[in-house]
């Protein structure tokens, strides 16, 4: 990176201050300073140096990558866009993983900026990476079992989105697929051109990491591996359902988890009336092992004083009663049941859901509200389940998970931007900003449950986390995005507890935004590594076959066979390999002969089994 002294403005448009890189905080009105790290995609016009400077804004740090060093401007964006961008829009939803258009450079309409979330930053906001993101391919064999069959786990779960977009070639490339802490990450997408990829070359990937992968997973995963190979795993959700199963097996095994949660709410400077609710109570502390009692929520009521209020409340005591009778009758189902079925859990959490949905809607037709005189409520929940952390919204109330790597916002705002992006009309830096495209889509109360889109994630906790849940009167403006680092994050290093960052962050909602209710909602998640003396079930594949009675049993004799033929015979490395089998086999031969009357049969046959054991490594 360029040793020119960078100074970026602050995006504080009434402030506009000149800062230094290396400042965390504008020096005039102390908003923390937004440090955006940019890839070119496309092409430009030109080329350009390390340490120019486009269109009098983007800092060239390396070939590819500028720093955006006037943040406060909104990105400039063709009419037209070109279809190479496209998909990026279409997979909005799934930006945690992968980078969105943020905007082009100016009057080059085929050079366009990706912008990524929580790129590493050093203490003088430099990139740690150079690409951005270190390489998954070099992560694997630094990371615990949890977190790389978590990785796979992933990959999974994006492989029918970037097929429908006709993208699964952004697995292959080697240099693309990055990571942030346990999050997957692609650089870019990269378009099917000649043919589609499938599930055989996902097992190839794999097959490459095979070494790196902890023993404690790794004949599991060259089993699968194996059965997809020999065709017999076709189908990506059939390979979901294993791999379900066995990272339910590894994280109530080998893990044990405490939770924590509390929450906060406030009626802000401008509003009389707070029409937000949240579950469980204000400043009840709450600490437990996992299940129902980590339901956690907050809702924002819509539909004018006391309408709004009514229906957040009507709304978080009708979920909470549905999911506690659901989870007081149906227990061991999920928590206790032998095979793990995570749809399970989906589907009460959208019962509970529509049923809240469908009670406000019929007090809004009962009193014949129409229009803004209907009221509803947004709806943000969070609830840990065994090794899995559910999410599930209507609205745009937000969820954002932070971890030691970053702050992901995993929910998506049912509004009208959120909709033109995904429909391909703009860019979200540029179809958000005006203010028309807040209007909300959905809500509890406006429609039939038959008409209602629940947005239900689920995610693999494999590290500590926090989980924040707040109303648009905190999130508004960014703000969690700026004060994530100095509020949250200590949370986990331990300087702060729980309730002291939770009034903190009410106090950031009322000092720096104020013009609405404002909730909070914190679930603190601690995992710790554990070898328990009795298991639920074993890590192995003939266990797995007793819960899956279809599990596939692929035969070993093709894999070894195919990975000796995949590796060059006449390599530098496998040459030197060989001589020094020679050597050793012939030394060894040397010392028998030289004592053979005084050696018994066990050391006659060393050499052999020497030899045998080098010879069967020598391809691996």
């Amino acid at each position: 990176m360029t040793n020119r002294i960078t100074q970026i403005r602050c995006v504080n448009k009434r402030c506009k201050n000149l800062n230094s890189l290396e400042d965390a905080f504008c020096h005039k009105c102390e908003t923390p300073l937004v440090k955006r790290y940019l890839k070119i995609g496309g092409k430009l016009s030109r080329e350009y140096k390390i340490g120019d400077s486009i269109s009098d804004r983007f800092l060239v740090c390396y070939s590819d990558i500028v720093l955006d060093t006037k943040p406060y401007l909104l990105p400039y964006s063709p009419e037209n866009l070109p279809p190479e961008v496209i998909p990026y829009l279409k997979l909005f939803s799934h930006r945690l993983h992968l980078p969105q258009i943020y905007g082009f450079i100016n009057q080059e309409n085929q050079g366009w900026l990706l912008e990524y979330n929580n790129i590493p930053l050093d203490s003088r906001g430099k990139l740690i990476y150079p690409q951005l993101f270190p390489l998954l391919e070099k992560s694997i064999c630094h990371a615990s079992p949890l977190r790389q069959i978590n990785w796979l786990w992933q990959m999974i779960q994006l492989w029918k989105p970037l097929a429908k977009q006709k993208v699964l070639s952004s697995f292959f490339d080697s240099n693309n697929l990055r990571v942030n802490g346990g999050i997957i990450k692609f650089i870019d997408l990269k378009f099917d051109e000649e043919s589609t990829p499938n599930l055989k070359n996902l097992a190839d990937l794999w097959q490459n990491w095979l070494n790196d992968f902890d023993p404690l997973i790794k004949n599991l995963i060259e089993k699968i591996i194996l059965s997809i190979q020999q065709n017999l795993i076709t189908d990506i959700d059939k390979l979901l359902a294993i791999v379900d199963q066995i990272v339910y097996l590894l994280g109530n095994n080998y893990y044990c988890r405490k939770f924590s949660l509390i929450t906060a709410t406030d009626a802000g400077k401008k509003r009389g009336n707070n029409e937000d609710s949240c579950y469980p109570n204000v400043n009840e502390f709450k600490e437990t092992k996992g299940g129902i009692d980590t339901l956690i929520m907050v809702c924002d009521g819509l539909g004018g004083q006391k309408s709004g209020e009514v229906a957040s409340n009507l709304a978080i005591n009708i979920i909470k009663e549905e999911l506690n009778n659901s989870y007081q009758k149906t227990l061991r189902e999920t928590l206790n049941n032998k095979n793990w079925i995570p749809l399970i859990d989906a589907v009460k959490i959208h019962n509970a859901i529509a049923k809240a949905n469908d009670r406000i809607t019929h007090i809004n037709n009962q009193e014949k509200r129409q229009d803004r005189d209907r009221m509803g409520t947004t709806v943000v929940t969070s609830m840990a389940i065994a090794h899995e952390i559910y999410f599930a919204n209507v609205g745009d109330s937000r969820i954002y998970w932070i971890t030691k790597d970053g702050c992901h916002q995993v929910t998506v705002d049912d509004d009208l931007a959120t909709k033109e992006v995904r429909m391909g009309s703009g860019l979200y830096r540029l179809v958000s900003a005006n203010p028309r495209t807040g209007a909300l889509l959905q809500a509890l109360g406006m429609e039939s449950s038959k008409k209602l889109k629940v947005h239900i994630r689920r995610f693999i906790t494999d590290e500590d986390s926090i989980f924040l849940l707040c109303s648009d009167g905190l999130s508004d403006y960014d703000r969690v995005e700026q004060y994530w680092q100095s509020e949250i994050l200590p949370i986990l290093t331990e300087d702060i507890n729980l309730k002291t960052a939770c009034e903190k962050l009410l106090h950031i909602g009322l000092k720096k935004n104020g013009h609405d209710n404002i909730t909070v909602a914190l679930l603190q998640c601690q995992i710790e590594l554990k070898q328990p003396d009795k298991k639920e079930g074993e890590l192995s594949w003939q266990y797995l076959g007793e819960i899956i009675p279809d599990l596939p049993q692929p035969k070993i004799n093709n894999f070894l066979v195919k990975k000796i033929i995949n590796k060059p015979l006449f390599s530098a490395k496998n040459i030197i390999i060989t001589a020094l089998i020679i050597f050793c086999f012939g030394a060894v031969t040397w010392f028998i002969f030289q004592n053979k009357s005084s050696q018994n049969k066990s050391i006659e046959i060393l050499p052999v089994k020497t030899f045998s054991l080098i010879l069967f490594n020598l391809f691996d």
